[in-house]
């Protein structure tokens, strides 16, 4: 791939990007602001708010009845599974299952794989992940074996290595960390996993990673992968990919009347509303992507064009986050009083997404999370963001997390740092 500098064409992009989100500068009564709160949940397009309250009007029968209303519930219901496998690269037929949210997905799946599994069978998991992929594999179960992550917040594959046998059956990984922005070496820990724990799952957290990394399920060797769609500019829902050869022998709850296997994963009748957000949101990205497309030429050519548009968009967003990553690094570098979480070097941000953890000497998380928003209305969350394992494996109890996305500025970028660094030299 050799797009003509697709971080310029990414700006150039940019004001029209922020367009589509009517509270991207000021909440309702006018107050204005910097949303750096993304990892917890980003801003909704004015479109996915349109065609959530159109579904609402006109979306009320179920998919599966007579009439003409019904057979257009199902149709849309089935574009938007499409579209989640278009967008992940995944097969045209693979089954994607939706939810109230990853931590839904992830036990959802735990527990229709309880009959397949044996009582010495090990689950492998990181520290590195969230709770959504660690608790699961832990409940009614021994403790389940620990992946260390490194300091920066890497995944070392000789340490994957020492914990796998053949008793493993899941091993539990994230694909971006949701506390420090940190992306482990994907191929690397899965390829260790097929070596040495042969009877494995591998079962993905893209939670973090979805609105930041271009995910080709056609390049991993998973077997199953979560993410929420309220992190990818969607309303509050989960998407669950499975691995067609697991999907076979998932043993899944369900009332009798309910033979379908498209939904088998699904408690009940879905959300038309959410469902109808969820493909919006998707149609959002792909128009970034066709936007960007002159910027692109050549670029992942293999690809059918909607798949094409969808990596489009991810590659440039990336492009752009990495420059504020660079920012932000090379910003709290020069601040003495600031403890920087994870990957501190500048040159790395290819290893990163712009998420960043850190304290403020003297000053509690709480504080700084209250200060950062009276000084000059920058939203970021303080806590352990659901990622205490994390935190844990650093020592700490919690962090300030600053959490940006592909509408953030450049111009914002700077009016952060410039705000914290106040805040530390006083």
């Amino acid at each position: 791939m050799n797009p003509t500098d697709p971080a310029a064409a990414f700006l150039r992009q940019l004001p029209w990007i922020r367009s589509q989100f009517p509270q991207i500068e000021s909440l309702r009564d006018g107050t204005r602001r910097i949303y750096l709160d993304n990892a917890a949940g980003t801003l909704l397009p004015r479109s996915v708010a349109d065609a959530m309250a159109d579904a609402a009007l006109w979306a009320n029968p179920q998919p599966g009845r007579g009439w003409p209303a019904a057979a257009q519930t199902l149709r849309f219901h089935r574009e938007a599974r499409l579209r989640i496998r278009e967008f992940l690269n995944a097969g045209d037929a693979d089954p994607v299952f939706f939810s109230e949210s990853t931590t839904s997905s992830l036990l959802k799946l735990r527990l229709a794989l309880e009959p397949e599994l044996e009582s010495d069978d090990r689950f492998v998991v990181s520290d590195a992940d969230h709770f959504a992929n660690i608790t699961p594999w832990e409940w009614r179960r021994r403790p389940a074996l620990k992946l260390q992550m490194e300091a920066d917040g890497s995944l070392d594959p000789d340490r994957l290595r020492s914990v796998l046998t053949d008793r493993v059956r899941i091993v539990a990984l994230p694909v971006a960390l949701n506390g420090l922005g940190a992306v482990p070496d994907l191929p690397a820990l899965i390829r260790c996993v097929r070596a040495y724990a042969p009877r494995a799952w591998v079962v993905l957290d893209a939670v973090h990673a979805a609105p930041h990394v271009p995910i080709d399920l056609a390049a991993l060797d998973a077997d199953a992968l979560a993410f929420s769609t309220y992190k990818l500019f969607g309303p509050f829902a989960g998407v669950l990919w499975v691995r067609p050869s697991l999907a076979e022998r998932l043993r899944c709850y369900a009332v009798e009347p309910h033979t379908d296997l498209e939904t088998a994963l699904e408690l009940g009748t879905l959300n038309n509303v959410t469902i109808a957000g969820i493909l919006a949101a998707l149609t959002y990205l792909e128009s970034v992507g066709t936007r960007l497309e002159p910027a692109f030429v050549g670029a992942f050519a293999t690809l059918e064009r909607t798949r094409r548009r969808f990596k489009i968009a991810l590659a440039a967003s990336q492009a752009h986050e990495a420059e504020i990553s660079r920012r932000v690094l090379r910003g709290m570098a020069q601040m003495r009083h600031v403890e920087l979480l994870g990957e501190r070097d500048e040159r790395r941000v290819a290893g990163r997404v712009p998420t960043f953890g850190f304290h403020v000497a003297d000053r509690t998380d709480d504080a700084v999370e209250s200060e950062l928003w009276a000084r000059s209305g920058i939203q970021v969350a303080a806590g352990n963001h659901y990622a205490g394992s994390v935190l844990r494996g650093l020592g700490k109890t919690g962090a300030v997390r600053a959490s940006f996305a592909h509408y953030n500025t450049l111009d914002e970028t700077d009016g952060f740092l410039r705000t914290v660094a106040s805040l530390a030299s006083e």
